[in-house]
Protein backbone atom coordinates (compact mmCIF):
# COMPACT_ATOMS: atom_id res chain seq x y z
CA UNK A 1 0.00 0.00 0.00
CA UNK A 2 1.30 3.45 -1.13
CA UNK A 3 0.16 6.82 1.34
CA UNK A 4 -1.58 9.09 -1.35
CA UNK A 5 -3.12 12.86 -0.57
CA UNK A 6 -5.70 15.21 -2.93
CA UNK A 7 -2.84 17.14 -5.15
CA UNK A 8 -5.49 18.39 -6.85
CA UNK A 9 -9.08 18.71 -8.22
CA UNK A 10 -9.45 19.41 -11.92
CA UNK A 11 -12.11 19.68 -15.08
CA UNK A 12 -11.84 16.99 -17.55
CA UNK A 13 -12.94 19.83 -20.24
CA UNK A 14 -13.65 17.24 -22.97
CA UNK A 15 -16.00 15.42 -21.48
CA UNK A 16 -17.18 18.59 -18.47
CA UNK A 17 -16.09 15.87 -15.77
CA UNK A 18 -14.22 16.04 -12.48
CA UNK A 19 -11.12 14.90 -12.13
CA UNK A 20 -9.26 14.01 -8.37
CA UNK A 21 -5.55 14.00 -8.67
CA UNK A 22 -4.34 11.54 -6.04
CA UNK A 23 -0.22 12.19 -5.67
CA UNK A 24 1.30 9.20 -4.37
CA UNK A 25 3.77 9.87 -1.26
CA UNK A 26 7.59 9.44 -1.97
CA UNK A 27 7.05 9.49 -5.79
CA UNK A 28 6.29 11.23 -8.92
CA UNK A 29 3.61 9.46 -9.76
CA UNK A 30 -0.26 11.05 -9.60
CA UNK A 31 -3.26 8.95 -9.76
CA UNK A 32 -6.13 10.41 -11.80
CA UNK A 33 -10.06 9.10 -10.74
CA UNK A 34 -12.79 10.60 -12.28
CA UNK A 35 -15.83 11.33 -10.26
CA UNK A 36 -18.86 12.60 -10.45
CA UNK A 37 -20.41 16.51 -10.16
CA UNK A 38 -21.64 16.46 -6.61
CA UNK A 39 -18.69 14.34 -5.05
CA UNK A 40 -16.68 16.57 -6.57
CA UNK A 41 -18.75 19.53 -5.19
CA UNK A 42 -18.38 17.96 -1.79
CA UNK A 43 -14.85 17.47 -2.21
CA UNK A 44 -13.65 21.07 -2.74
CA UNK A 45 -15.61 22.15 -0.11
CA UNK A 46 -14.11 20.21 2.45
CA UNK A 47 -10.68 20.93 1.18
CA UNK A 48 -11.67 24.29 1.63
CA UNK A 49 -12.83 23.79 5.11
CA UNK A 50 -16.27 25.16 4.24
CA UNK A 51 -18.36 24.18 6.57
CA UNK A 52 -22.99 24.32 6.22
CA UNK A 53 -24.87 25.15 8.76
CA UNK A 54 -26.97 21.72 8.67
CA UNK A 55 -25.42 18.59 7.82
CA UNK A 56 -24.70 17.40 4.20
CA UNK A 57 -24.42 13.49 3.36
CA UNK A 58 -20.52 13.38 4.18
CA UNK A 59 -21.14 15.10 7.52
CA UNK A 60 -24.46 12.85 8.22
CA UNK A 61 -22.25 9.90 7.63
CA UNK A 62 -19.46 11.06 10.18
CA UNK A 63 -22.01 12.10 12.99
CA UNK A 64 -23.26 8.50 12.75
CA UNK A 65 -19.57 7.16 13.00
CA UNK A 66 -19.01 9.47 16.14
CA UNK A 67 -22.73 8.71 17.35
CA UNK A 68 -22.20 4.75 17.19
CA UNK A 69 -18.55 5.25 18.82
CA UNK A 70 -16.83 4.71 15.57
CA UNK A 71 -13.74 6.11 13.96
CA UNK A 72 -12.74 6.31 10.54
CA UNK A 73 -9.19 5.29 10.76
CA UNK A 74 -8.19 5.27 6.87
CA UNK A 75 -9.56 4.74 3.38
CA UNK A 76 -8.23 2.12 1.01
CA UNK A 77 -8.47 2.37 -2.56
CA UNK A 78 -7.87 -1.58 -3.16
CA UNK A 79 -8.82 -2.56 -6.84
CA UNK A 80 -10.06 -1.36 -10.74
CA UNK A 81 -12.76 -3.53 -12.11
CA UNK A 82 -13.47 -2.98 -15.67
CA UNK A 83 -12.36 0.70 -15.16
CA UNK A 84 -14.44 1.28 -12.08
CA UNK A 85 -12.55 1.95 -9.00
CA UNK A 86 -13.17 0.56 -5.81
CA UNK A 87 -11.98 1.37 -2.24
CA UNK A 88 -12.99 0.37 1.38
CA UNK A 89 -13.20 2.59 4.68
CA UNK A 90 -11.35 1.70 7.41
CA UNK A 91 -13.41 1.82 11.02
CA UNK A 92 -12.54 1.20 14.20
CA UNK A 93 -15.14 0.16 16.59
CA UNK A 94 -14.40 2.15 19.51
CA UNK A 95 -17.29 0.57 21.61
CA UNK A 96 -16.20 -3.03 20.60
CA UNK A 97 -12.37 -2.23 22.21
CA UNK A 98 -14.11 -0.91 25.69
CA UNK A 99 -16.49 -3.26 26.18
CA UNK A 100 -14.15 -6.69 25.51
CA UNK A 101 -11.16 -6.51 27.23
CA UNK A 102 -10.41 -9.71 26.16
CA UNK A 103 -10.90 -9.48 22.22
CA UNK A 104 -8.03 -8.75 20.08
CA UNK A 105 -8.25 -4.83 18.97
CA UNK A 106 -8.09 -6.47 15.22
CA UNK A 107 -11.86 -7.96 15.96
CA UNK A 108 -12.65 -4.29 16.49
CA UNK A 109 -12.28 -3.41 12.95
CA UNK A 110 -14.51 -2.84 10.37
CA UNK A 111 -14.30 -2.68 6.43
CA UNK A 112 -17.15 -1.01 4.58
CA UNK A 113 -17.29 -1.13 1.01
CA UNK A 114 -17.20 2.75 -0.64
CA UNK A 115 -17.29 4.48 -4.10
CA UNK A 116 -13.77 5.98 -3.73
CA UNK A 117 -15.26 9.68 -4.29
CA UNK A 118 -17.33 8.97 -1.28
CA UNK A 119 -14.34 7.97 0.80
CA UNK A 120 -11.66 10.49 -0.14
CA UNK A 121 -14.49 13.41 1.16
CA UNK A 122 -14.68 11.42 4.14
CA UNK A 123 -10.41 10.97 4.12
CA UNK A 124 -10.43 14.79 3.80
CA UNK A 125 -13.24 15.79 6.22
CA UNK A 126 -11.75 13.57 8.96
CA UNK A 127 -7.79 14.06 8.31
CA UNK A 128 -7.18 10.31 7.92
CA UNK A 129 -4.80 8.30 5.66
CA UNK A 130 -5.34 7.42 2.04
CA UNK A 131 -4.73 4.36 1.15
CA UNK A 132 -4.19 3.05 -3.13
CA UNK A 133 -2.36 -0.68 -3.54
CA UNK A 134 0.29 -0.87 -5.02
CA UNK A 135 -1.34 -2.50 -7.90
CA UNK A 136 -3.21 0.52 -8.88
CA UNK A 137 0.17 2.75 -8.74
CA UNK A 138 1.90 0.66 -11.04
CA UNK A 139 -0.66 0.11 -13.42
CA UNK A 140 -2.59 3.26 -13.57
CA UNK A 141 -0.75 5.91 -12.01
CA UNK A 142 1.28 8.37 -14.28
CA UNK A 143 4.54 9.76 -13.50
CA UNK A 144 4.81 13.46 -14.04
CA UNK A 145 8.74 13.34 -14.50
CA UNK A 146 9.18 16.32 -12.13
CA UNK A 147 11.53 16.40 -9.19
CA UNK A 148 9.86 15.78 -5.59
CA UNK A 149 11.39 19.50 -5.35
CA UNK A 150 9.11 20.27 -7.63
CA UNK A 151 7.30 23.37 -6.38
CA UNK A 152 3.40 23.64 -6.10
CA UNK A 153 3.37 26.41 -8.91
CA UNK A 154 4.94 24.23 -11.97
CA UNK A 155 2.06 21.46 -10.70
CA UNK A 156 -0.65 24.23 -11.23
CA UNK A 157 0.85 25.12 -14.78
CA UNK A 158 1.03 21.90 -15.34
CA UNK A 159 -2.84 20.90 -14.78
CA UNK A 160 -3.59 24.22 -16.52
CA UNK A 161 -1.65 23.49 -19.49
CA UNK A 162 -3.07 19.68 -19.32
CA UNK A 163 -4.82 18.10 -22.83
CA UNK A 164 -7.26 16.08 -21.40
CA UNK A 165 -6.91 13.77 -23.96
CA UNK A 166 -2.87 13.55 -24.08
CA UNK A 167 -3.59 12.61 -20.48
CA UNK A 168 -5.66 10.37 -21.15
CA UNK A 169 -3.40 8.38 -24.14
CA UNK A 170 -0.86 8.24 -21.07
CA UNK A 171 -3.54 5.54 -19.25
CA UNK A 172 -3.81 2.04 -20.57
CA UNK A 173 -7.58 2.41 -20.74
CA UNK A 174 -9.62 5.39 -19.52
CA UNK A 175 -9.99 4.31 -15.66
CA UNK A 176 -13.27 5.96 -13.99
CA UNK A 177 -14.94 5.36 -10.40
CA UNK A 178 -18.60 5.06 -11.74
CA UNK A 179 -20.29 4.46 -14.82
CA UNK A 180 -21.72 7.35 -16.65
CA UNK A 181 -25.34 6.30 -15.63
CA UNK A 182 -24.23 6.43 -12.31
CA UNK A 183 -23.28 10.34 -12.31
CA UNK A 184 -26.61 11.64 -12.91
Amino acid sequence: MRKAWVKALVLDKVHNSPVVILGIEGTNKVLPIWIGACEANALAMSLEGFEFPRPLTHDLILNLLDALDAKLERIVIHSVKENVYYATLVIRDLAAIEGEEEEPEDQAIIEMDARPSDSIVLAVKKNVPIYVSNEIVDEHAIDLEMSEEASDEEFKKFVENLDIDTFKKMLRDEPKEEDEEDRD
